[in-house]
This record gives C-alpha cells, sequence and structure tokens, in this order.
C-alpha cells in the first residue's frame, strides 16, 4: 500500500510554522490493505479502519487484566466469606 500525508495543520488548526507539532489532516492511500475479511473501513466525520484481530500486545495486556481481575474477585470474596465465619463465632 503506499499512502501520501498532506495538509500539515498544528494543534490549533493552523499550518504549521518552523519547528512546530503538527498532524496531517488528510490521507490518501493506494493499493489493498491486508485481507479484505479482517479489516473494515468506517466511514463518518473521518475515515479510518477497525482491524478485526488482536495481536501480541493486546493479548498480553487483556491476560493480565483478566489475572488482575480474577484475583480481585478472589481476594474479595476470600475476606467476606472470611469476615462471615469470624462473626459467627
Amino acid at each position: 500500500m503506499n499512502c501520501n500525508l498532506s495538509q500539515p495543520v498544528n494543534y490549533l488548526g493552523n499550518p504549521p510554522e518552523k519547528n512546530d507539532p503538527f498532524a496531517f489532516t488528510h490521507v490518501a492511500c493506494d493499493g489493498t490493505v491486508g485481507d479484505g475479511a479482517i479489516i473494515e473501513q468506517i466511514t463518518g466525520a473521518g475515515e479510518f479502519w477497525i482491524s478485526k484481530q488482536l495481536d501480541y500486545g493486546q493479548v498480553l495486556i487483556l491476560t493480565f487484566l483478566l489475572i488482575f481481575f480474577v484475583g480481585f474477585i478472589v481476594k474479595f470474596l476470600w475476606n467476606f466469606t472470611k469476615q462471615d465465619t469470624d462473626q459467627k463465632l
């Protein structure tokens, strides 16, 4: 895929001056984008692509979050049942 970036603007929406941080407002691409079945183009106020697959970084982050939340729930339930048995004495 070959893409051309155009119309740079600074954070105020004006043309950037020398050494100003800027971003491009338009992207024109030709060619294909990966497999048509796993990437979808969304149009609206702007156009962007959504990939319908997970990469290794996303899987790693989701795994750590899952372990954290499961550990938090187990700890909460453990403390809840322990507190309940302490009150029965």
